[in-house]
């Protein structure tokens, strides 16, 4: 035991000693630096090398393992190609039951138990003490990492810490089309020695259709070509195949029988069925942390980049493949806050992507791309129109390849299908990779020409609807509006006309075309614009989660009331502000245009307008007609029966403010101009039109041709209104 006054003599002794042991430490004191310092500084400096050494000899033995395993691949598998799939490589998972069975692949982790493929192989499959299959069939869609997952295998089978290697071990990748011929090289002795890898099955030339038509279809084709690869390969130890999912359809859950026979054993040799995993979120954040680095803090802005991409798209990069691009999209110098410019992003990407590939002049490569990217977005038009009749998101090849030769696109059948966007399955059914680029192509449809897709069902194709949400957020509230094709009509009532007003001199008017809402603005909607005042961008989704809301279920929706005119304009300029689009208050004319329909009669609804068919007051019918009933208050929009060119409430309801300064004499004003074209009111005054009547009004003042008005800070529980839409 040391006391208090020994504990400084052991402490000089210890750093005593380790200014012996440590190097540098006995330079550093001669410079003049303290012996503690001395120590402390060449402690740093030891570790410093000693990690330093380590990577540097993990770096080439990594290197030089990933060297030997390309020299033995070659030509099949270079050196860059060997060293991408095993530096960012996460390890594989596998399940019983195919992922495709859910529209998107994502949601397939979690319902589904899942296990380390490897580890399977190494330790179950590849050891006849416990496994007695010896084919095996592992099944992924496009881009889900079959091709990494065979080299990886490889790689850990050859690997120096393999002890327990009995076998050989091959990889062929069935693109070679003489793949066979170099199987069959190998002597009979060493094939029972040797475990066989097959790489990607589906890319096998000899399933590709001839260019002579012949009388094989595509199934019966598959099927001999799969038998011929199997009594070729019958001999070795152990065989694994990869190919796309779709090539193996039907019985996801049962082997595929052979006709290779058990020796000793009933029964024939079967292909267990094994389908990759997508990607979780920890494994998605753990391929992140891999590429980026956990300390290279050079990669922080990259690293935190990626995360929001994967954030915004979380259904896309489920997949290896589609992640291991991340890099184009970082690349790009911006922040993608919206996933439909990711995908535009990508679906471009993989279509040079293709373009390098197949063709090597430049020339070639442009026209092979814009090919590629025109018969992309024909297919999935077709599909989307073929969708409701036939409950498929694919094509049947004829109708396919008719789409290509009738619009004079010059692609073979295996220039179009295996690619990153396109894919076949085993009927020959064209088909998109993933249902999500399906849906993207549809949704930059609509939003380059919106009005030619209002009317579109797009029901089961959420992604379709966040993507043009994205981009036309007003779309769905246009879904609400209704063209209005313009004309010349008369306005005003005629002098016969029970009850008019002597200031609704008739006189004839034109208006263009113009968009109008089938509905007056409802609380939900004007309560978001309340909410917001300034701050427009962050109501946006607010906006349009309440448009969303709001669809199919009308009955549930009442017009705002108690908003004046400055309130209305106001709100007309909010909404144009988020959906980068105008909107307006309908003008005095359009308001009339719309109303009548067409009509020429006092209501748009005949000679006389019954509490059936508008909310007024009933207890004041018009022209001695009968009494309705009467509710006392508005009613939900969309209550009643729309007039002829699909508008509501036109009469009743809510007095409508429009966009004109109220005028006496304005009407006699327009007469005396003969046709006028768009008329927009008078140019000053004190009080706003209002037009249409309300619920508590008589029938009277619901009249087609009736005008009322208001200050324009006027606000009342009857006041409403609509908007105009302007492309």
């Amino acid at each position: 035991m040391f006391g208090v006054a020994g504990q400084p003599q052991l402490m000089d002794k210890i750093v005593e000693a380790l200014l012996k042991f440590l190097p540098f430490a006995e330079l550093l004191e001669k410079l003049g630096i303290s012996p503690e310092i001395s120590v402390l500084l060449s402690g740093a400096f030891s570790s410093i090398i000693v990690v330093s050494l380590t990577a540097l000899v993990k770096y080439l033995f990594t290197r030089r393992k990933t060297s030997k395993i390309a020299q033995d691949l070659v030509p099949y598998f270079d050196y860059l190609t060997v060293k991408a799939a095993r530096k960012l490589f996460i390890p594989t998972q596998f399940q019983n039951q195919s992922p495709t069975r859910e529209d998107e692949p994502e949601f397939s982790y979690k319902f589904v138990s899942k296990s380390p493929l490897i580890p399977f192989f190494m330790k179950i499959a590849f050891n006849e003490k416990k496994e007695s299959d010896k084919f095996y069939l592992v099944l992924a869609d496009s881009g889900m990492g079959k091709s990494t997952f065979m080299l990886n295998l490889y790689t850990k089978f050859t690997s120096f810490f393999n002890i327990r290697r009995k076998y050989n071990i091959r990889l062929f990748p069935f693109g070679d089309a003489r793949i066979l011929d170099k199987i069959k090289e190998i002597k009979p002795e060493e094939a029972r020695d040797t475990i066989l890898l097959l790489d990607a099955f589906d890319e096998d030339k000899k399933l590709i259709s001839p260019q002579t038509p012949d009388k094989t279809t595509d199934e019966d084709r598959f099927r001999s070509r799969l038998d011929e690869i199997i009594e070729t390969v019958r001999d070795f130890r152990e065989v694994v195949i990869t190919s796309r999912t779709q090539y193996f359809p039907g019985q996801e859950d049962k082997p595929y029988e052979l006709k290779i026979p058990r020796f000793g054993d009933d029964g024939f040799h079967t292909l267990a069925k094994l389908y990759l995993s997508p990607f979780d979120n920890k494994e998605i954040k753990h391929y992140l942390r891999k590429k980026y680095g956990i300390v290279r803090f050079w990669n922080r802005k990259k690293k935190k980049i990626a995360g929001t991409i994967v954030q915004n798209s979380p259904r896309l990069m489920v997949r290896p493949m589609l992640l291991a691009y991340i890099d184009y999209l970082v690349g790009q110098n911006k922040i993608f806050k919206k996933t439909y410019d990711i995908y535009e992003t990508l679906v471009n990407k993989w279509i040079e992507r293709e373009a390098k590939k197949r063709k090597h002049k430049a020339g070639d490569r442009e026209k092979f791309k814009q090919d590629l990217c025109d018969y992309s977005r024909l297919v999935a038009l077709e599909i989307f129109k073929q969708r409701k009749q036939t409950n498929l998101l694919s094509l049947p090849k004829n109708i396919a390849l008719k789409i290509a030769h009738n619009n004079n696109i010059n692609l073979k059948d295996y220039e179009i299908t295996g690619q990153s966007l396109l894919t076949r399955d085993a009927e020959g059914s064209w088909k998109f990779a993933h249902k999500s680029i399906f849906e993207f192509l549809i949704a930059r449809e609509v939003v380059g020409d919106p009005r030619s897709w209002w009317q579109q069902n797009f029901d089961g194709m959420d992604m379709t609807e966040q993507f043009i949400l994205e981009k036309c957020p007003y779309f769905y509230y246009l879904k609400d509006f209704v063209f209005i094709k313009g004309g010349t009509f008369v306005m005003g009532s005629p002098e016969n006309e029970a009850d008019r007003s002597s200031r609704e001199t008739q006189h004839e008017v034109q208006v263009n075309d113009f968009y109008m809402s089938k509905f007056t603005v409802t609380n939900e909607q004007f309560d978001v614009f309340k909410r917001s005042k300034n701050q427009i961008i962050s109501m946006e989704k607010d906006f349009i989660s309440t448009i969303l809301n709001d669809r199919g279920k009308k009955g549930k929706q009442f017009p705002v009331v108690n908003v004046s005119w400055n309130d209305a304009t106001a709100f007309c300029r909010w909404l144009s502000s988020i959906v980068n689009a105008t909107f307006r208050l309908p003008t005095e004319a359009e308001w009339e245009y719309i109303c009548r329909a067409g009509t020429t009669t006092p209501f748009n609804t005949g000679e006389n307008l019954t509490t059936d068919q508008a909310n007024y007051d009933g207890n004041y019918p018009y022209n001695n007609n009968p009494k309705g009933k009467s509710i006392g208050k508005t009613a939900p929009v969309g209550s009643y029966p729309p007039n002829a060119w699909g508008l509501y409430d036109m009469h009743g309801n809510v007095w409508e403010w429009c966009s004109d300064w109220f005028g006496e004499k304005y009407y006699d004003e327009c007469k005396k101009q003969g046709v006028v074209e768009n008329p927009k009111g008078p140019e000053t005054g004190s009080a706003r039109v209002l037009r249409g009547g309300s619920w508590n009004c008589f029938a009277k003042d619901c009249l087609s041709a009736c005008r009322g008005s208001n200050g324009p800070d006027g606000r009342d529980p009857d006041f409403g209104f609509r908007v105009v839409f302007v492309p």
